[in-house]
């Protein structure tokens, strides 16, 4: 597991809560995205370029798990997640299900757990505040000089790693800019723990559904991470996201 606390000094961009969201109340998301290894394209990248297995596999990765302070944008899911996200909101990151590291099962994994930092209002202003602090803006910022990957780096599946998809990625940029700079809580794209439908079951009565990624309570974060953690080689928590400041 790899924990990261790199953090960019304040450049006066980012945003205050949302009005009607409380700033002392910190809240808990859960999003599922692609990882490389869940297609043949995906796995030979990784043997190929020595990539991290649970990187997210698309060309402008929805989030660069691999950056130091990660960046969620509308990419991926247009208005129905990013903006409803505040500064010390935290997301707990799973893949989709999969038959992941060749178990017996189908199964999910629990890669991360991204906690907000900061939110601006467009990419570039975003992009402004990562190169201020003398780091490259993530790979799903769309901004001038922020190219996406190559096909050989994704998982090599259709319209995420092709210029019609990017052409995506530029239009909800354009409509819908906000970017949330992130602090990784918790990281693991090696071998990140299972998660069975046992435990879905046990934590939320069923599957819960992804597709616009939901909000879960604090009890539900708590148990789901102590259930992965039991599943570790060394067993960690992350550090509680940080109440915001009222």
């Amino acid at each position: 597991m790899t924990r990261r606390s790199a953090t960019p000094p304040d450049a006066g961009l980012s945003e205050t809560a949302p009005p009607g969201v409380s700033p002392a109340t910190s809240r808990f998301f859960l999003c599922s995205y692609w990882p490389l290894v869940k297609t043949l394209g995906g796995r030979r990248a990784v043997e190929a370029y020595g990539l991290p297995p649970y990187a997210n596999g698309m060309s402008r990765r929805e989030p660069d798990f691999e950056h130091a302070r990660p960046a969620l944008t509308s990419s991926s899911r247009g208005r129905g997640f990013v903006p409803r996200l505040s500064v010390g909101d935290a997301v707990v990151f799973t893949t989709t299900k999969g038959r992941w590291g060749g178990g017996a099962g189908a199964h999910w994994r629990l890669v991360a757990v991204l906690e907000v930092s900061d939110r601006f209002g467009t990419h570039a202003e975003a992009a402004a505040w990562y190169q201020a602090a003398g780091l490259r803006p993530p790979g799903n910022l769309v901004v001038d000089g922020n190219p996406p990957l190559p096909a050989p780096l994704t998982l090599h599946h259709g319209r995420v790693h092709d210029g019609g998809w990017d052409a995506v990625c530029r239009e909800r940029a354009a409509a819908c800019g906000v970017v949330l700079a992130c602090r990784t809580r918790l990281l693991d794209l090696y071998d990140p723990p299972a998660v069975t439908q046992d435990d879905w079951l046990a934590v939320f009565g069923g599957v819960p559904n992804t597709r616009t990624p939901p909000q879960i309570s604090e009890a539900q974060f708590d148990r789901l991470l102590a259930l992965t953690d039991a599943r570790r080689a060394a067993p960690a928590r992350p550090p509680r996201p940080a109440h915001r400041a009222a």
